[in-house]
């Protein structure tokens, strides 16, 4: 099972490499997913990944984040240098960036990053069908999904076994862009779920009983579970932080490579001391609640999202401006303590302002008081990792033979324990001493001298038969073995990369929908909706999919709707859920079955598994891609028009030129949301039970269903939360998109449909009608008003995203 470390830097690839990972992910200066990582220029991923396979470890490189047409030149550019040198693997997201590495680096095996939120067995089918190498499933599912995908996918799987945890699942998040035009698609996450946030009711009453950062979760802990994840079959641990240092690279892998060696041996590891050490570099409270789908306000670092320290003890008397604790931590390279308030914070206290009072008792003089009983930690300054050659001390180790005989050439023979052996004779012929003979033992030092590599010397056999052997000769066979070793382990390593996969995937077969003028399209979970649209003239809709009442869309309601659509000769499209996770597959994979059945004229895909489930079943229904397909560039669209789908939803992130390009290259219609509340976050955690229940998700005692919640965050601004029938967690835009002004310059991009999100909208017919008188010339766009403005947003469509 490989351990994979992340690399920000050159520094932090050989503290990895250092620490024993057999693997590393790393970004070059464009297209990461980790802008603001140092990562790697052109000269500096060819040096990785000549270090990194040197020393038997693989390097995959991260194109994770969804690409502008403007910026294809230089993707492909990037692609064909990528090309050349020799990568274990290329990590994306954009279905347009991996149709393109098939093309232009085709010696490059890909990977599905979790930016394409593979959350069940029929993505990864899919993906595997595409040509990937490997998935990285979503963070979010249990062991026991795990397993299943693994044993029946048949592509390597990779995990996320350590570090920080994105609370919505990645890649559908859109709260970074919108709240502050920073996209994590694009790989300039803000991290708004660091922030705090009040939750409160449709009166605004705060509900927060347990701190005020609701949407920031533990890190991840896999530690205490190599063992499942090994008996489950899993390729790849990936420890995240990309964006932490170089002491945190060494410490993480060093943990993990000892329990995982320890599990492969079938041996129990004392984890303890190894998570103390992890909680010495970075502490925001750990947790493994996925893994054991244990969802629930347990998983929150509510009072602080940033590093706590070391457990320390617990507050105890409180005397005038000081309290006490016991600890029986090693305090001698705290900077100070930080512990719990009364008012449901963190507070920090310098170490000048703790005193020692001897029997592993202390005293700290506060300025906020503490939470009696409230957790103490000591926050301590980790020793530096230095990644100077001359102190690693994961290097490889070397045996050497040197023999010197009068009337021969100098033979220096060197080898490594995996069986790569070189030799060399020198031009020089060796004679004997006249006075001076190099001393057996000063040949072997001279030949030591490996500190400026990644040997170092195991055993070295020396034989001189009474010769002077000058040291230049010396130091340039040493340097000549060594090189020459180098080339062999590295092209040893990269015989065993695997071929890129072959694509499998037979293109759906279905009728296009028919040609149409521009047109309003009504998404709706309500039959009511259904026909009040029509009634106002409406011929499309997009009906079904995921609700915002906790209640599941029924059979018969499609049906009915499908009848009301199509007496009036509308166009009905059935849409599914966003995320399906793989405990709930077997349902919706069912439920599909019995919508196909009612021959809608169309279907919408939210979730890469459907192809596959498509061309099992051999449906000839047009199949839509919706807006969690992240249709960025004219690449991507037409990627999917090979899957043969019929149509699509642009990306809520792209700008009007954007889809401008995206519709030029497009063979097939393309629609936008143009009015409703974005749906910022979908997650499997709830901040509605996490901040009123009393337990767990499965435990809960559904307040979704009692009321209406919204979060509220510093500015006032209060998002809407909403529940669906599988306990997703969405939390809507706090403004209502509304394009209605620039309806006609929309037009002109050569959008066809222009979608009006009713699910979380009441009074829904002067909307209607305005956007259907607009988009039939009755009535004019209105002009935006500056109060308007304050009240609505725009959306990407102006200001795109970095």
């Amino acid at each position: 099972m490989e351990l994979l470390a992340p690399a920000g830097s050159p520094e932090h690839l050989r503290a990895a490499l250092d620490a024993g990972a057999d693997a590393v992910y790393l970004g070059g200066k464009l297209f990461s997913a980790r802008r603001f990582a140092g990562n790697f220029s052109n000269e500096e991923l060819k040096e990785a990944v000549r270090e990194a396979h040197l020393h038997g470890a693989c390097v995959y490189v991260t194109l994770n984040t969804l690409i502008g047409d403007v910026e294809m030149k230089d993707l492909r550019d990037y692609l064909s240098f990528l090309d050349t040198i020799k990568l274990d693997g290329l990590l994306v997201q954009d279905l347009g960036v991996a149709a393109l590495a098939r093309r232009l680096a085709p010696s490059i095996p890909l990977h599905a990053s979790t930016q394409m939120t593979i959350s069940n067995l029929d993505g990864a089918l899919f993906m595997k069908s595409l040509g990937f190498q490997r998935v990285v499933l979503s963070r979010e599912l249990s062991l026991p999904e795990i397993k299943n995908i693994v044993e029946k996918s048949g592509v390597e799987i990779e995990v996320f076994v350590h570090g920080a945890l994105c609370v919505c699942y990645s890649g559908q998040c859109l709260m970074s862009s919108f709240m502050g035009g920073r996209s994590g698609n694009r790989g300039a996450c803000a991290q708004p779920c660091r922030m705090p946030y009040h939750l409160v009711d449709e009166k605004g009453q705060a509900l927060n009983h347990r701190g005020n950062y609701i949407l920031s979760l533990k890190d991840m802990l896999g530690m205490e579970r190599i063992s499942d994840f090994l008996s489950a079959g899993v390729s790849s641990l990936k420890v995240e932080g990309r964006m932490k240092s170089v002491e945190y690279v060494y410490n993480t892998v060093s943990a993990y490579r000892r329990a995982i060696d320890e599990a492969e041996r079938g041996r129990k590891t004392d984890t303890a001391p190894l998570v103390n050490i992890l909680k010495e570099e970075f502490n925001r409270g750990y947790a493994s609640s996925y893994l054991d789908d244990h969802i629930g306000s347990h998983m929150m670092t509510a009072l602080a999202p940033g590093n706590h320290g070391v457990d320390a003890g617990k507050a105890e008397s409180v005397k005038g401006s000081f309290f006490s604790f016991r600890s029986g931590g090693d305090f001698s390279r705290a900077v100070g303590v930080s512990y719990e308030t009364n008012h449901q914070t963190m507070a920090f206290v310098p170490v000048k302002d703790v005193r020692r009072e001897g029997e592993g008792r202390f005293s700290v003089r506060f300025t906020e008081r503490p939470r009696d009983g409230g957790q103490v930690y000591f926050v301590v300054e980790g020793e530096k990792h230095s990644t100077a050659m001359k102190d690693v001390k994961g290097k490889i180790p070397l045996s050497l033979s040197f023999k010197a005989v009068p009337g021969e050439p100098l033979v220096l023979t060197a080898w490594d324990q995996e069986d790569h052996k070189v030799s060399l004779s020198s031009d020089y012929i060796a004679e004997k001493a006249n006075s001076r003979v190099t001393a057996e033992e000063d040949i072997e030092k001279q030949l030591g001298r490996l500190g400026n590599t990644w040997f170092t010397l195991k055993e070295a056999f020396i034989r001189n038969k009474g010769c002077m052997v000058p040291k230049s000769l010396l130091n340039h066979m040493r340097q000549e073995a060594v090189e020459q070793l180098s080339v062999l382990r590295e092209k040893d390593h990269e015989r065993d990369i695997p071929k890129q996969g072959k694509v499998t995937f037979s293109p759906l077969i279905s009728a296009p929908l028919p040609e149409e003028k521009p047109h309003a399209v009504l998404r709706t979970v309500s039959l009511d909706q259904v026909e009040e649209g029509l009634a106002l003239g409406v011929s499309h809709f997009i009906f079904g999919g995921e609700t915002y009442d906790h209640s599941s869309v029924r059979v018969e309601e499609y049906k009915k709707a499908l009848s009301l659509v199509k007496e009036k000769g509308g166009i009905m499209i059935f849409a599914l859920p966003r995320v399906v996770r793989e405990k709930n597959r077997e349902k919706e994979d069912r439920m599909l079955t019995r919508l196909a059945a009612l021959s809608p004229d169309a279907m919408m895909a939210e979730y890469p598994g459907v192809l596959k489930v498509w061309q099992e079943e051999g449906w000839t229904i047009p199949l839509l891609a919706g807006t969690s397909f992240n249709l960025f560039n004219g690449e991507a669209v037409k990627e999917i028009e090979g899957f043969g789908m019929k149509g699509a939803m642009v990306s809520e992130e792209a700008t009007m030129p954007q889809i401008r390009d995206m519709v030029k290259m497009a063979s097939i219609p393309l629609s936008a949301l143009v009015y409703g509340r974005t749906e910022m976050m979908v997650s499997e955690y709830c901040v509605i039970n996490s901040v009123m229940g009393e337990k767990d998700k499965n435990h809960c005692p559904q307040y979704c269903r009692k009321g209406s919640y919204f979060l509220e965050d510093g500015k006032g601004g209060r998002f809407p939360v909403k529940t669906d029938e599988w306990c997703h967690m969405h939390i809507l835009n706090s403004h209502v998109l509304d394009m209605a002004p620039y309806l006609n310059e929309l037009k002109r991009t050569g959008l066809t449909g222009f979608v009006l999100d009713m699910r979380a909208e009441k009074d829904q017919a002067p909307v209607i009608s305005e956007y259907m008188d607009i988009l039939g010339g009755v009535r004019q766009a209105p002009s935006p008003s500056s109060q308007k403005e304050k009240e609505v947003t725009r959306g990407h469509f102006f200001r795109g995203v970095l």
